[in-house]
């Protein structure tokens, strides 16, 4: 039993014991014990952290906050409690006081490697990159490791910084010219500058070590100055996995994002007693879902990210999902299964649409309806446009004469702003195609 007499290693035990108590799931035992730790040792922090923790286990959001902040009031000199707060409140995408909390970590103790470590992290979970790359070079200067330089070059690239991140990147192949890592890093931060020179040398280089790598040979590719036809799914799954937690907050309310709101009421125009089956193709998140609601029949959502799908799933709207490449499902799906096929800004990465247009019409029910968005190329452009977002764009009459050669009888396309990039509106539009009854 723990009492204030304990030795310092009895109450670290105990708390150790209470912390197994709370992986197994065992959270009346682990309260148990935790009272009585309190009671023990009412101004040692960790044990609020402790009762934070479990109460985050249990659901109670609120509740291990409250604990969360009591440990960072006990011991305000102890910067662990600052940077597990933080977490905590990114972890609930409370960002802005993640951020807050975080940076008085960084004030308290701005030379702790573990620290400025675990503030990183909280950084790049709020999707702040300018204070993540703060707090790297902070931590190069203390803890100069491979990782930490690595992920220095790669928030640079996303802040545009293409010039400091091909630096780094260059010390590193210089160093270690067989990491593979490092001169795929270089590769994009070169395309991404347009020195295609440098990102065509590097993407010949690692070709020979893996020349049947399709993310390598798309980035080549580019820098040979073609327009692939497609993106490689591993160039933008990881991205997704990484924001799943906080795709919803950060497009909906940060890119004004309104997509699945717009094609949930295209469809409850013409099914408004929602007897249908509907698949989300790149359902992400489940934004559809949650703007349909619960439908008669079924809604099944694709997506190549687990961790899209995950999230999702919470919103327990779903009936199934596939965790595939949309391509791939739509070519082995069976014929004639569904009154509505959705893409809500998916097709910007698919590129080339001339097997996924006519496929989603083989599946479709007759008088289905396809419903999905691309972004805008010009008409004096190419009828298939990779902008340097990484996102394709589609001209509306190539779109257009898709739909009517794979046997749409009915298209409307509509201008629309799909979502901001840069603090300005994306230009799009989307598509409603019917397949004959």
């Amino acid at each position: 039993m723990i009492t204030a007499k304990s030795s310092a290693a009895q109450f670290t035990r105990h708390l150790q014991s209470i912390d197994a108590l709370i992986q197994k799931g065992q959270l009346q035992e682990a309260t148990s014990q935790l009272n009585m730790a309190v009671k023990a040792f009412p101004q040692d922090p960790r044990v609020y952290l402790m009762g934070s923790r479990m109460a985050e286990a249990s659901g109670n959001a609120e509740g291990a906050r409250e604990l969360a902040q009591q440990a960072v009031k006990v011991n305000p000199g102890w910067s662990v409690s600052m940077t597990e707060y933080a977490h905590l409140l990114a972890r609930q995408n409370l960002f802005a006081q993640a951020i807050e909390q975080a940076e008085s970590a960084v004030v308290l103790d701005g030379r702790n490697p573990q620290v400025l470590m675990r503030v990183v992290e909280v950084a790049q979970r709020a999707q702040a990159i300018p204070h993540a790359v703060r707090w790297l070079r902070l931590l190069m200067e203390v803890a100069p490791t491979l990782a930490v330089k690595r992920l220095l070059a790669s928030d640079l690239v996303a802040l545009g910084e293409h010039d400091q991140a091909i630096q780094l990147y260059t010390e590193m192949v210089d160093a270690l010219p067989d990491d593979l890592l490092a001169r795929s890093g270089r590769m994009q931060a070169a395309h991404a500058k347009g020195d295609l020179a440098l990102a065509k040398s590097d993407g010949e280089n690692l070709l020979q070590a893996d020349p049947e790598n399709p993310s390598l040979r798309f980035w080549y590719d580019l820098a040979c100055g073609k327009t692939p036809p497609t993106q490689p799914v591993q160039v933008f799954k990881e991205q997704f996995d990484v924001s799943a937690a906080v795709y919803d907050q950060h497009m909906v309310r940060g890119l004004r994002y309104q997509l699945p709101k717009q094609v949930a009421q295209l469809i409850t125009d013409r099914y408004p007693d929602l007897k249908l089956n509907v698949l989300d193709l790149g359902c992400g998140t489940g934004l559809l879902g949650v703007c349909l609601g619960r439908i008669n029949g079924a809604l099944v959502g694709v997506d190549v990210s687990e961790k899209m799908i995950e999230q999702a799933a919470r919103h327990n709207v779903y009936d199934r999902f596939h965790a595939v490449n949309l391509l791939d499902a739509l070519s082995e799906t069976p014929a004639a299964l569904y009154q509505v096929i959705a893409a809500c800004d998916v097709f910007i990465y698919v590129g080339d649409l001339s097997q996924a247009i006519p496929n989603a019409h083989r599946i479709l029910m007759p008088g289905g309806h396809l419903m999905f968005s691309c972004e805008t190329a010009l008409e004096s452009e190419a009828d298939l446009v990779l902008r340097p977002s990484m996102r394709y764009a589609h001209k509306r009459s190539h779109i257009e004469a898709l739909c009517q050669a794979a046997g749409f009888v009915d298209v409307s396309i509509t201008d629309t702003d799909l979502r901001l990039e840069n603090l300005q509106p994306v230009a799009g539009f989307t598509v409603v195609a019917r397949k004959a009854a």
